[in-house]
């Protein structure tokens, strides 16, 4: 008769301890929450998408028309409901990266704050993580915040042309779609990020130029290395502006911590099918 399984009961365990944490965070910020960011893409005009002509200028839609067909169907909705949807996506893409540190995780101000908000960052990391395995994902990155796409070197270092392909391919596809619908909002996209500098703001007042160039090394190192993490934290300090909510998108290195642990875990006799009952047996 096999051995019961501890270590597995205990993860399960956290995960369900993250899901009901989830569902609570979910459940206080709808009553009490203020979605800030969520607002501003709710009532964004699809017509007059970038009302400022600079960047921060009271232009809380900041990313390409093309991500109107994340967010534009939640106009047809109260923002109450849409506000509530959204949070849940952030959520379940929380929990989806973080596994059994969901709890833990969740406590943490930036990824409350986030959740809160309902910015992307949650989601950008999860595209970032997909992105290794489906390159299609970096689609969302370079049609939303752009700069965190520089973790793209990770596959031009390597040299894995068909990845980057794919990649431009979706991108492409989406700015296509997105000209029949929106092109006369494009040109005024394109003015809004180059006419000037993404701020620095508190609590760290990290320009952007300041951060890219660490953020492209450890881009480089990792593609040399063949370490994916790295890429997280590298599209993290490459966001336009590194504000409270930023460190956010670091819940993109859980999945890879967990791997990891898991390795580890097994090399020390462990399983999650059962305990080895002679720590040399290796899995």
């Amino acid at each position: 008769m096999r051995d019961l399984n501890w270590l597995r009961l205990g993860r399960d365990g956290l995960v369900i301890l993250g899901v009901l944490a989830a569902v609570a965070t979910w459940w206080t910020y709808t009553a009490t929450g203020t979605a800030v960011d969520a607002h501003f893409y709710w009532a964004a005009d699809p017509h007059h998408l970038y009302p400022h002509p600079e960047l921060a200028e009271q232009n809380g839609y900041n990313y390409s028309p093309a991500f109107e067909f994340v967010v534009g169907w939640g106009r047809l909705l109260p923002f109450e409901v849409f506000a509530g949807i959204w949070r849940a996506i952030l959520l379940v893409a929380l929990v989806y990266l973080a596994g059994p540190f969901t709890l833990p995780v969740l406590v943490l101000w930036p990824v409350a704050s986030e959740i809160n908000a309902g910015n992307i960052q949650v989601l950008l990391a999860l595209a970032v993580v997909a992105g290794f395995r489906y390159p299609g994902a970096w689609a969302f990155v370079l049609l939303s915040k752009v700069t965190p796409g520089l973790g793209l070197l990770w596959f031009l270092v390597r040299r894995e042309w068909r990845m980057v392909a794919i990649v431009a391919a979706t991108t492409g596809a989406f700015v296509a779609a997105s000209l029949i619908f929106w092109a006369d909002q494009w040109p005024d996209y394109l003015r809004l990020i180059t006419s000037g500098k993404a701020p620095s703001v508190s609590p760290w007042y990290l320009p952007l130029w300041v951060r890219l160039p660490p953020a492209i090394a450890i881009t480089v190192v990792a593609g040399l290395t063949g370490k994916r993490w790295p890429v997280v934290v590298a599209a993290t300090l490459a966001l336009p502006v590194f504000y409270t909510i930023s460190p956010s998108m670091l819940v993109g290195v859980l999945p890879f911590a967990r791997e990891a642990l898991g390795r580890v875990m097994r090399d020390q006799g462990w399983s999650l099918e059962r305990r080895t009952s002679s720590p040399e047996r290796r899995y």
